[in-house]
């Protein structure tokens, strides 16, 4: 038996749900015992995107013994490996390339299409994945296996109030809040979440509440053409990740009301923290989060006003579902993510 050896690339990009992905399932094979080695880029291939391209398609590939198994966890990978498996999280270009500029998009339609063919397997983290994978790139059912994303139910669990308090403070959040994050990506819906809420700020309840937008910033945001005033958007900027779990906790409620997600890791997470959750009817929102979330049309903003709303007047709602989203993100583990995932890696082999 050759090694288990990982593709590296995700360790010089930015930190977003993909490469925390791969980091924890990193660490729940460290906490199992299971042996691995990561292979990554020396600093001459890790200069810049292109190098690291270059990297991971020419270099990568030589360094694999021939009984070796290569296991990419985000979403890219080198074309010509033998006995190679990548996790594929989302492949929203293909049903939706006008989301993207138009040479990422031909790009990844030129690329990700020839790495599934040649792949030994493909993983994804949804059943939802799994469809979107199996009509757009030709590829079987059967050679396409889901796992779940986890959470670490350790750091997201309800914050004691110093904490949420600290954080609080940090953000200039003086009032009650609802969290969503702002994005600039056409999947993420932030300019209806946005005017869903203008629309409800005129209603009797919500005087003393605010939107709390964590990511971006104004001056990013201004291409959207919305009018932040401070009385009833705050825009939190770059929160850092020792922090999330106070501001989820200390939230009224938590909204991500995409078009478009390969899992919604931020819902399991405001979930764990005890944050009552509004999302997506649709896509992987719809299939993770069960019947422990407060559903809308993402596509109708009036829907998604009528969600807060609901929310913001139902105490008795927002405890249910306090209870069964804690319930729910008890299901998402990344040490059980890890072991199917390493079984499978070797299974498959």
């Amino acid at each position: 038996m050759g090694e288990l050896l990982i593709n590296g690339h995700f360790l010089n990009q930015k930190l977003t749900g993909v490469q925390r992905y791969a980091r924890e399932v990193l660490r729940g094979f460290d906490r199992a015992g299971y042996a691995y080695r990561v292979l990554e880029p020396e600093d001459y291939w890790s200069s810049n995107k292109i190098s690291r391209n270059l990297w991971q398609q020419l270099v990568l590939p030589r360094e694999m013994g021939d009984r070796d198994v290569l296991w990419s966890p985000a979403n890219s990978g080198p074309i010509g490996a033998r006995n190679h498996y990548i996790t594929l999280h989302d492949i929203a270009v293909f049903p939706h390339p006008e989301w993207f500029s138009s040479s990422y998009a031909t790009w990844k339609r030129i690329l990700i299409p020839r790495i599934a063919r040649r792949a030994r397997g493909i993983l994804t983290v949804s059943e939802f994945s799994k469809s979107i994978i199996c009509a757009h790139l030709d590829v079987a059912p059967h050679s396409v296996k889901v796992v779940y994303n986890g959470v670490d139910t350790d750091r997201f669990t309800p914050a004691p109030e110093s904490a949420i308090q600290r954080v609080r403070n940090k953000y200039n959040l003086h009032s009650n809040y609802l969290l969503t994050l702002g994005s600039l990506d056409p999947r993420k819906n932030f300019g209806r979440t946005i005017q869903a809420w203008k629309r409800c700020k005129d209603q009797e309840g919500l005087e003393n509440f605010v939107l709390a937008v964590a990511g971006g910033s104004n001056a990013n945001f201004s291409r959207l053409d919305l009018d932040f005033t401070d009385d009833e958007t705050r825009l939190l900027g770059y929160v850092a990740e020792e922090d999330l779990p106070a501001l989820y906790s200390g939230a009224y409620a938590f909204l991500l009301p995409s078009l478009f997600e390969g899992f919604g890791l931020p819902v399991i997470e405001s979930m764990a923290c005890g944050t009552p959750v509004i999302t997506s009817n649709t896509t992987a929102l719809d299939e993770v989060s069960g019947d422990a979330a407060l559903k809308v049309n993402p596509s109708d903003t009036q829907a998604i006003r009528e969600g807060i709303m609901t929310l913001v007047n139902s105490p008795n709602l927002r405890i249910r579902l306090t209870e069964l989203g804690r319930e729910r993100a008890r299901h998402f583990t990344w040490d059980k993510a890890a072991h199917s995932i390493y079984q499978y890696l070797w299974e498959a082999d």
